[in-house]
């Protein structure tokens, strides 16, 4: 599977590929499909050539967050279907749904090589390291961008050439949370490791230096792209995760930095997000509050909150409302979104992906309390959760992705392969 893991390598590094678009004939596309077509083709081609074809069709009814996630958009769109017929045949007028299907195609299709290449432990910490390093410099790249002038805003916050800062911040933010917990780790074991040779001790001390220094980098971008909500929510996690190992927490001295960085957390979410809204006539909490309580007007009518709007139809449901709801222009039309996890999955798949979701929570947060060593993977689903309170630019070409793997990562038990069939050139672990 060599070629296949370099490929699902570079999709990870260049994640935010799918900013590069062009069209092929009538098909609008973006080299992140391509990226991915490529991939799947070599996948089938390896697999075949490796006798795992009839293993690996198998193996499709373990990843059960992956066919949950089929099994409510095929619902969803068989309720809307008759509706597009009926109403609005026009393909070019249900843009939307067909977005939202590209998206989750292609981030199942990703997911689903991932989770069947990288089968050990080791290969799939590897592969998040290489992803959190295109993190990094995407990250990078980004400043230079809004640097030399482009894309920048009104309040010059980093996005880079994406359409908001939250997006940037909450692409970066699972990767920051990924390094600081792999250095924590690190620490932790450092006595245990300490009969290693000196070579080998020399190593691990470079493997730590270098997890500390990428959280910091991540750290400074996340701070520059000044959402609160991955700030705030990267934080939060981080502080469950310090409490759940009990490390950093045993000197006065280092309670005491918590204490100072939790006030001055909470401070900048004040100054920057509650203060306005009382100061000015425009925060984004205002905006967010037009949002709710529209979205509040719609969960009303008793086939919304069962069915939900229809998967990807929450934008054009708002704009339809908002005037009558709100009795006045709101402050944006274009919401992709309801701003809330909860509102999310309820619109996208009605009272059935509301109980999927409370089935995420639950687990996620059991196997947070419950395991001595929980998996990484949690404590990033825990940020997704906890961010999505106000944020939910998931249906996304690579939020989705990230969401899909560490969904699987963290919740789902990893295969125990057969070490005979497994190739043993992988990434840094």
């Amino acid at each position: 599977m060599k070629f296949t893991k370099s490929l699902l390598l570079l999709n990870l590094f260049f994640l935010q590929s799918y900013l590069i678009r062009f069209s092929i004939g009538n098909y609008p596309t973006n080299l992140q499909e391509i990226l991915i077509g490529l991939t799947a083709i070599i996948f089938i081609i390896e697999i075949i050539k490796n006798k795992r074809l009839i293993q690996t069709i198998k193996n499709i009814w373990r990843h059960k967050i992956i066919l949950s996630l089929i099994g409510l958009t095929v619902f969803s769109v068989i309720l809307i279907l008759t509706k597009i017929i009926v109403i609005s045949p026009n393909l070019a007028e249900n843009l939307d749904l067909i977005r939202h299907l590209k998206f989750l195609f292609f981030a199942i299709i990703l997911g689903f090589i991932f989770l069947e290449t990288f089968q050990t432990k080791k290969q799939r910490n590897g592969a998040i390291f290489i992803a959190g390093l295109g993190a990094i410099f995407f990250g990078i790249f980004s400043i230079f961008y809004n640097l030399t002038g482009h894309n920048i805003t009104h309040d010059f916050r980093l996005l880079g050439p994406l359409d908001a800062a939250v997006y940037l911040a909450f692409y970066l933010t699972p990767f920051f949370l990924y390094f600081s917990i792999k250095f924590i780790n690190s620490q932790r074991g450092s006595k245990a490791n300490a009969y290693m040779s000196a070579k080998l001790s020399e190593a691990k001390t470079f493997s730590k230096k270098s997890y500390l220094i990428f959280a910091i980098i991540l750290a400074l971008l996340i701070l520059a792209t000044r959402s609160m909500g991955a700030i705030g929510g990267g934080f939060l996690v981080l502080l469950i995760y310090l409490v759940k190992t009990r490390e950093f927490l045993k000197t006065k001295t280092s309670k005491i930095a918590l204490a100072i960085i939790t006030l001055l957390v909470v401070g900048g979410i004040f100054y920057t997000k509650i203060l306005p809204t009382f100061q000015t006539e425009y925060s984004s909490l205002d905006e967010r509050g037009e949002i709710w309580k529209t979205a509040a007007h719609l969960l009303k009518e008793p086939k919304n909150a069962l069915f939900g709007v229809g998967f990807g139809q929450f934008e054009s449901q708002y704009i339809a409302n908002v005037d009558e709801v709100l009795g006045q222009k709101p402050l944006d039309y274009f919401v992709i979104q309801p701003h809330n996890i909860f509102l999310l999955f309820t619109f996208h798949y009605g009272i059935l992906g509301l109980i999927f979701l409370l089935y995420i929570i639950y687990k996620t947060a059991k196997l947070i309390i419950k395991s001595d060593r929980p998996h990484y993977a949690l404590f990033i689903l825990a940020y997704f959760l906890i961010h999505g309170l106000i944020d939910t630019p998931f249906f996304k070409n690579d939020l989705l992705i990230l969401l899909i793997i560490f969904l699987e990562m963290g919740l789902m038990k990893a295969p125990k392969p057969n070490p005979s069939k497994l190739h043993t050139d992988s990434p840094p672990s």
